[in-house]
């Protein structure tokens, strides 16, 4: 029997310790894609979120319980009813609806979201104080 492909998955990772976040590129195994992703998000459930990004489809996987954590950190800005706390996950799925790897293009192409959404969620912030 032929093993499948690790399957390439961006993320945008928070440090409870230096209270921080750094990007990504992680490679989780299509046959323990839950198992992987409780371990890169360091949580034990996960929710997904089905996001559009330059008319391509992404799925953000966080931490379902992000908010209920002590101190919990913004991470993700999508729109003012739509911020992700905690670790992110990016990934998008096949024509099945299963997990699939992203590209080198995709990869850019969220870190370039991100880098952009981090400026909005700043501003969103500072003017909710």
């Amino acid at each position: 029997m032929k093993s499948r492909s690790l399957l390439r998955v961006f993320t945008l990772e928070y440090d409870t310790a230096t209270n921080s976040i750094s990007p990504h590129v992680r490679y989780i195994s299509p046959d323990n894609v839950l198992k992987d992703l409780y371990r890169i998000l360091n949580c034990d459930l996960v929710t997904c979120t089905e996001i559009e990004v330059n008319g391509k489809f992404f799925d953000v996987w966080s931490d379902d319980e992000a908010l209920l954590k002590d101190k919990p950190a913004p991470n993700l800005y999508i729109d003012d009813d739509l911020i992700i706390f905690g670790s992110v996950a990016f990934a998008k799925t096949d024509d099945d609806g299963n997990l699939a790897g992203l590209s080198r293009d995709d990869v850019h192409l969220l870190w370039d979201f991100a880098i952009v959404q981090f400026a909005k969620l700043l501003k969103f912030l500072k003017n909710r104080r």
